[in-house]
C-alpha cells in the first residue's frame, strides 16, 4: 500500500532492532529485520509508482488554455541529436514548433479518433522501424474535431506539422512511461 505500507514497515523495522539485543528474541528480531525491510521497500516503490502516476496525469490536455496562432514559417525542420533531446526531456521544449517524420504506430478506438501515438524522426525514413522515438500526438479538441486527421490511418508514414506541448505519461506494459505529445497542425499522408 502506497505512504501506509511504507510507515508500517519501519515501524515493523525499528521494532525488530529493539528487539534484536535480546538473547530470547533474536530469531524472530532477525525475521522481523527481514521482512519489515522487504515491506518497507515494496511499499517503497508502490508509493514512488503511484506518485509517478499522478505526476503523469497533469500533463496538458487540448482543451486547457486558449489557441495559439502560429504561420507555416514558425515551424522547423530539426535534426536527429536535437530531437533526441526533445525525447529526453520533453517538458524542456514545450512550446516548440517542428516539422516532423513519423509513422503511426496506434490510432484506434483506444487512443480515439483524434489521438495517437506516433513514432517519430527528424528525416524521413526508408523503413517503418528505423522511426526511433514513440509519441504521442493529437488534433483539433483532442476528442472529435480533428479534421487535420481524416485521411489518417494506423501504419501510415507521415510528415507532421506539430508544436510539442511538453511530456504525456501513459501506462505500458513495462510500467508508465513519458513520451513527447505534440499537437499537430496539419498532417501528410506519404
Amino acid at each position: 500500500m502506497p505512504f501506509l505500507g511504507l510507515g508500517l514497515g519501519t515501524v515493523g523495522l525499528l521494532l525488530s532492532i529493539l528487539a534484536a539485543p535480546k538473547q530470547t528474541l533474536r530469531g524472530l528480531a532477525v525475521a522481523g529485520i527481514v521482512l519489515s525491510t522487504i515491506a518497507a521497500l515494496a511499499s517503497l516503490v508502490t508509493t514512488g509508482l503511484f506518485l509517478l502516476a499522478l505526476l503523469g496525469s497533469s500533463a496538458p490536455t487540448p482543451d486547457e488554455g486558449a489557441a495559439i496562432s502560429h504561420a507555416p514559417e514558425d515551424f522547423v525542420e530539426i535534426d536527429e541529436r536535437t530531437l533526441s533531446g526533445i525525447a529526453k526531456d520533453p517538458d524542456a521544449h514545450a512550446g516548440e514548433t517542428l516539422i516532423l517524420y513519423g509513422y503511426v504506430t496506434q490510432f484506434d478506438a483506444d487512443t480515439g479518433p483524434c489521438k495517437m501515438r506516433v513514432s517519430v524522426s527528424a528525416e524521413q525514413q526508408p523503413s517503418w522501424y528505423e522511426y526511433e522515438h514513440n509519441s504521442m500526438a493529437y488534433s483539433g479538441d483532442g476528442n472529435s474535431e480533428c479534421s487535420e486527421l481524416d485521411d489518417v490511418v494506423a501504419d501510415d508514414e507521415v510528415k507532421l506539422t506539430v508544436v510539442l506541448q511538453g511530456g504525456e505519461s501513459y501506462n505500458s506494459l513495462g510500467g508508465y512511461t513519458t513520451v513527447p505529445y505534440f499537437e499537430i497542425i496539419d498532417a501528410e499522408v506519404l
